[in-house]
C-alpha cells in the first residue's frame, strides 16, 4: 500500500500487523518509518525504540530509529542510534553522512569533522557531503579547508541550481 501510494492504507496494515503481534521488529520498525515520512516521529519513535529493543543488531532498525531522532532534534537520541547502527555497518556512507550531520547540530565540530571525513571516504563523488563539510569546516574556523570542499563540490556539480550561490559564498570566504 504504501510503495502505490495509499499512505492511509499502509498505515492501517502496519498497525494492525503491530497489533496482531507486538513483539514483531520488523513490523514495528516498517510502521516506525512510514510514520516518519508523514511527519509523525513523535508517534513514530515509540515503535522503533521497542524495535531496536527486541532486535538491538539490526543496522536498519538503528538507523531508522536515529532519523527519527533526527527530525525531533534529539541530537543525543540520534547520535546515539547512528553510532550504534555505524558499529553494525561501518562502510555505510549514509550512516556517516547522517551521524556528521547529528553531531554537528548538537554543536560536537571535531566529531561532525571526522563523520563528514569518513563519509567522504566512503562516497568521494557525493557532492552534498562536500557542501556540509564545507559548512563544518567553516564553524571549525578552517576557511581554506572550507573553500576546498567548497571547490570539490562545483568541480562534482557545476551546473546544479545551487552552483551560482555556492561559487558567491566561495568569493567572500575570507581566506
Amino acid at each position: 500500500a504504501y510503495v502505490s501510494g495509499n499512505i492511509d492504507a499502509s498505515l492501517q496494515q502496519l498497525q494492525a500487523a503491530v497489533d496482531a503481534n507486538p513483539n514483531d521488529p520488523r513490523a514495528l520498525s516498517d510502521l516506525g518509518q512510514v510514520l516518519v515520512r508523514t511527519g509523525r516521529a513523535r508517534e513514530a519513535v515509540t515503535y522503533l525504540d521497542k524495535a531496536v529493543s527486541l532486535k538491538a543488531d539490526s543496522w536498519a532498525y538503528q538507523f531508522n530509529r536515529a532519523r527519527a531522532y533526527a527530525q525531533l532534534q534529539e541530537w543525543g537520541q540520534a547520535i546515539e542510534g547512528y553510532r550504534a547502527a555505524a558499529r553494525l555497518f561501518p562502510d555505510d556512507y549514509a550512516t556517516q553522512y547522517n551521524l556528521a550531520k547529528a553531531l554537528q547540530a548538537s554543536g560536537d565540530i571535531v566529531a561532525a569533522l571526522a563523520a563528514y571525513e569518513k563519509a567522504i571516504e566512503l562516497a568521494p563523488g557525493q557532492s552534498d557531503f562536500q557542501l556540509s563539510y564545507g559548512s563544518a569546516l567553516e564553524t571549525a574556523k578552517r576557511p581554506q579547508d572550507a573553500a576546498a570542499a567548497y571547490r570539490r563540490y562545483l568541480e562534482l556539480e557545476p551546473d546544479s541550481p545551487q552552483a551560482e550561490k555556492v561559487k558567491a559564498h566561495l568569493a567572500g570566504l575570507r581566506l
